[in-house]
């Protein structure tokens, strides 16, 4: 996928705003999800990879993985920590698509906790999605200054 058009960003951050204020877009969100599948495709950047630690919560899943990238800021806090920017460069990331996602959001998101908040996100560079769900920092990664490692 080419860099996303204008109004797919539009549509991404609207569904994210609702999500972030516990709202609902539930049309919108079913709209993507029916044009892309998003709701079975995972974007990871960090501990939830294959071969990483956190990797268990995903093995029984099944399903195929891809690499691809994310427009955005990545860094390493406690754990790995990720910001949606659309005008910043691009970020690796694997892409995980299994129809067992969608049952396993609630799993996810609780395990994520809340430092993590789940976002839907253009992939780039990447046959298996195009849109993708992705955990980011909550507390938004400051590209302006070097992150600490902690």
């Amino acid at each position: 996928m080419s860099a996303p058009d204008a109004a797919l960003v539009a549509r991404l951050l609207r569904v994210n705003a609702a999500r972030a204020a516990a709202a609902s877009l539930d049309d919108e969100e079913a709209r993507l999800d029916s044009e892309s599948g998003c709701g079975r495709a995972l974007a990871v950047y960090g501990t939830l990879a294959p071969g990483e630690c956190n990797h268990a919560q995903l093995a029984h899943l099944g399903g195929s993985w891809s690499a691809g990238t994310v427009r955005g800021h990545r860094t390493v806090r406690r754990f790995p920590a990720f910001t949606w920017d659309q005008k910043a460069p691009p970020v690796p990331v694997m892409v995980l698509v299994a129809d067992g996602l969608r049952a396993h959001w609630p799993q996810l998101d609780a395990f994520e906790g809340r430092d993590y908040r789940r976002i839907l996100v253009p992939v780039e560079d990447c046959a298996a999605a195009v849109i993708a769900n992705l955990y980011a920092a909550v507390v938004p990664v400051d590209f302006t200054r070097r992150q600490p490692r902690q």
